[in-house]
């Protein structure tokens, strides 16, 4: 086995009253706060999925959720990815 390190970083330019906030999921794990984005009173963690298959390089898929994961990202501005093996 060998290890992979994969960094993503994106920009995002949001409507003014988005807000980047502390939030605490589960109130039955008071120490798993997460920084979030909140959009009226819905809270959204940026954790996309990790692969998506992709048969046709040219198209882009993003799983969507209530509308808001397409609004979201509509909103960025840029998105990098780096991938490479780790030397252990």
């Amino acid at each position: 086995m060998k290890t992979i390190e994969v960094n993503i970083k994106a920009q995002f330019i949001v409507p003014d009253e988005w807000e980047v906030t502390d939030h605490m999921p589960d109130p039955e794990f008071p120490d798993d706060i997460r920084r979030v984005l909140k959009i009226e009173d819905q809270f959204y963690d940026f954790f996309p999925e990790c692969l998506v298959k992709v048969e046709d390089p040219d198209v882009v898929i993003w799983s969507a959720d209530e509308g808001r994961t397409e609004e979201i990202i509509d909103c960025m501005d840029a998105f990098q990815v780096d991938i490479r093996e780790k030397n252990t």
